[in-house]
């Protein structure tokens, strides 16, 4: 019988936001972001005291003057003369005066200052909230980029402390928790992990960002998994495949955290249905073993021996995806990169549009150095407009059958300009044991959404079909 490893991976949630030049200070990567021509606010508010009104003004001097030193003497004279107007003149409670005081410090990047100060306008005014989540999000925009960059570089330190920079301006989109999850996951730091990557998921069901909601929920099931908190993993699983029914990979790690949490019923019932071909049409009994035994000492976290044992198979069995899916997830248990990007390749190679493999493969990069093939392939990942995963492969005596599904997502240019869905062709083909074609068949996948699916399916008549792969044409 064909059998699939049973874990769920981390993911690494990487992408970019448009808008951000890299500065060489916190503070100008802020300040640099911010407008250059000033707007007064939309949401009605008065100055209501000629010292806000002429905090106002600095402001406004500060934004559209060209030169630096002005600027910094325009800013610092309307944060003076607010605080004045605050401390000095009963403006306490006026929001108009809590809400410049937040864009004169977000001018000059002090993020700490501004989520102060905007926070009491919001409270005074909660009309204003929207176009200060707007602000906020200014600030927010360059920090994560650039925290993104930290983390291509593996400057883990510098990226943690600036997204929690942009976490403190902004906390509205998942990507900043989601990525220091990412950070904490791969320091040790288990709990703050989980405090992550809860934050990431909760923001992202709230704000329905598809991509970082599922990421962020797939990796907390994955962590409270590795950290034997099974009965933490079921119902984040459970959620997680409301969203992405199609996931065998997480399935099955449900199944194995219902039977360690004495839902056997369940965890039958979820394996038969996830269940592969039966054994007559599989490649053999001893390499059936021999996987077997791979995906035991994957679980008991004996990655050595698993990678060793899943080379095996792959010697008698090159193209079998789940094998090669179980060495590469050996391999980040070993933290070994550069096999893990070799190992990442050849998934790539079989199927080039799931998120996931190609995900593993930018990781494995990153751990080798291979800053420039890591760039590229995260460009291409930004770049996919749909991430395909193959949950069935089911081969007889006289053909085969693959089907997955097809899922839409947010794709960007490496600029981080929006892409709009478009159709795509897949050629999938039908192979022999040492990988010969024995048949093909193109699918047409429509224009989807962000977060829209289309069931796919591939069929192929000849006896011998082992494998499979597909490649976009």
């Amino acid at each position: 019988m064909k059998t699939r490893i049973v874990v769920a991976s981390l993911l690494v949630g990487s992408t970019a936001v448009p808008g951000w030049a890299q500065q060489p200070t916190l503070s100008n990567r802020v300040a640099q972001a911010m407008p250059s021509q000033y707007a007064p606010p939309k949401c009605g508010l008065k100055a209501g005291h000629f010292k806000v009104s002429s905090g106002a003004t600095y402001l406004k001097t500060g934004i559209e003057t060209e030169v630096p030193a002005n600027r910094a003497r325009a800013l610092t004279s309307g944060q003076k003369v607010i605080l004045e107007a605050i401390e000095q003149n009963g403006q306490e409670k006026n929001p108009a005066a809590w809400y410049y005081l937040g864009r004169l410090y977000l001018q000059q990047g002090d993020i700490v200052g501004a989520d102060s100060a905007f926070t009491k306008a919001e409270t005074l005014s909660p009309g204003c909230k929207q176009e200060i989540s707007q602000l906020r999000y200014a600030g927010w925009v360059p920090l994560v980029n650039a925290g993104n960059e930290f983390t291509k570089a593996q400057k883990n330190d510098s990226a943690l402390a600036l997204f929690r920079q942009a976490n403190t301006i902004y906390r509205d989109k998942p990507l900043a928790y989601l990525n220091g999850g990412v950070i904490f996951a791969a320091a040790g730091q288990t709990d703050s992990a989980i405090a992550y990557w809860q934050k990431a998921a909760e923001i992202g069901e709230r704000t329905n960002a598809v991509e970082d909601r599922n990421a962020a929920t797939r990796n907390l099931g994955a962590m409270y998994q590795r950290t034997n908190r099974h009965k933490d993993a079921v119902p984040v699983l459970e959620k997680y495949l409301t969203w992405v029914p199609n996931d065998v990979e997480v399935k099955r790690a449900l199944a194995g955290s219902y039977r360690a949490t004495g839902q056997t019923a369940k965890a039958e019932a979820l394996e038969k249905e996830v269940g592969a071909a039966p054994a007559s049409a599989g490649p053999g009994g001893g390499a059936d073993s021999a996987m077997n035994a791979a995906i035991a000492l994957y679980n008991e976290k004996n990655y050595a021996k698993a990678a060793a044992t899943f080379v095996q198979v792959i010697a008698t069995e090159p193209y079998n995806r789940d094998a090669l899916f179980g060495l590469a997830n050996s391999y980040i248990g070993l933290k070994n990169g550069p096999k893990l990007a070799a190992a990442a390749a050849r998934l790539v190679a079989i199927e080039p549009m799931n998120e996931e493999v190609v995900r593993m493969l930018a990781n494995g990069q990153r751990m080798a150095k291979r800053e420039a093939q890591a760039n590229k392939t995260a460009i291409r990942l930004l770049s996919m407009p749909v991430s395909v995963t193959v949950t069935r492969f089911a081969p007889t005596a006289t053909g085969a059958t693959i089907s997955g599904t097809a899922t839409g997502r947010e794709a960007q240019t490496a600029q981080g300009k929006p892409v709009a869905p478009a159709p795509i062709t897949l050629v999938f083909e039908f192979l022999d044991p040492k990988g010969t074609v024995l048949g093909n068949q193109e699918l047409q996948i429509p224009a989807l959404k962000p977060g829209e699916s289309q069931p796919i399916e591939a069929k192929a008549e000849a006896a011998g079909i082992a494998a499979w792969r597909y490649q976009r044409k």
